[in-house]
């Protein structure tokens, strides 16, 4: 779409110094660039549903009890553990 904008002076400014660093990219390829990063800043992202990917036939060794975790971590990995 075509369209004329009015940019503030410090903006072109701007513009053509990144112009200057990437001396292939052209002025309306840099402006849309910053403009679409200006436009995902603004709206928020949508979160990924969070999946736990569990094993089918997994069960936890036998002789461990998940009802005292303190008990569970003494018995895993000792007493003198790390807080």
């Amino acid at each position: 779409m075509r369209t004329t904008l009015t940019l503030d002076d410090d903006v072109v400014l701007g513009i053509k110094r990144i112009q200057k660093k990437r001396p292939n990219s052209t002025f309306k390829q840099i402006v849309n660039d910053l403009m679409k990063k200006g436009i995902e800043a603004e709206i928020p992202s949508k979160r990924r549903e969070f999946k736990l990917r569990t094993f089918p036939n997994a069960k936890p060794k036998p002789g461990l009890n998940f009802d005292n975790i303190q008990a569970l971590l003494s018995q895993v990995e000792g007493d003198d553990r790390k807080w």
